[in-house]
């Protein structure tokens, strides 16, 4: 297995990878520091956006099982 680490002081828009990556089977996982920009969206940021969703229709009567 070949593994590449890369720690950026800020993250670019475009990430390369090796050529000898390029159309392979790989895991690419991004993790980022505790510290907020200005630019994160919170959940909270949410509320509220979605319109209100019908009510659900009747789900129907739970089946009949026998005791194991």
């Amino acid at each position: 297995m070949n593994t590449v680490k890369k720690i950026y002081a800020e993250m670019p828009e475009i990430i390369n990878i090796p050529k000898e990556f390029v159309h392979r089977k790989g895991e690419v996982i991004i993790t980022l520091d505790e510290k907020r920009s200005s630019k994160t969206i919170l959940l909270k940021d949410f509320h509220g956006s979605i319109p209100d969703f019908p009510a659900r229709g009747p789900q129907g009567d739970y089946e009949d099982r026998a005791d194991l």
